[in-house]
């Protein structure tokens, strides 16, 4: 199965899609009560969300004055959430092998420390 690489156009409106749903989650909406209010099907703005159809324009506005939120916000949040798909959030740093643990090929016992403290005066058996 070949599949298609989607256009920086479709890339974006998936990204729209994405924030809007986001957006109406975050009023404590749902996608069936925002399409009641803004009076479209709900299957249609469920494939508008799900990047499955283009987001109509006079959609974005509606939605966004029922979340009473400006369209270029919504937009913007959406562009930053397409960069943010793509940029690689991590950073991986080389850790520098610290200079007082013994190398690989060194068999060097270690202590962890010398105590004047005679065995049978050791407090843990104050704990049974």
């Amino acid at each position: 199965m070949v599949s298609r690489v989607k256009t920086p156009a479709e890339e974006f409106n998936d990204a729209v899609g994405r924030q809007m749903r986001a957006e109406i989650a975050a009023s404590r909406s749902s996608i069936a009560a925002m399409a009641r209010t803004i009076g479209i099907a709900r299957s249609a703005l469920d494939n508008y969300v799900t990047g499955k159809r283009a987001i109509p324009v006079p959609v974005v506005y509606s939605v966004c004055a029922a979340l009473d939120l400006e369209p270029h916000l919504l937009l913007g949040r959406a562009e930053e959430r397409l960069r943010a798909d793509g940029a690689t959030t991590a950073r991986i740093t080389p850790i520098r092998r610290t200079p007082d643990v013994a190398g690989l090929r060194e068999d060097t016992p270690e202590v962890a420390f010398d105590s004047p403290v005679r065995h049978d005066a050791d407090t843990d058996d104050l704990y049974d």
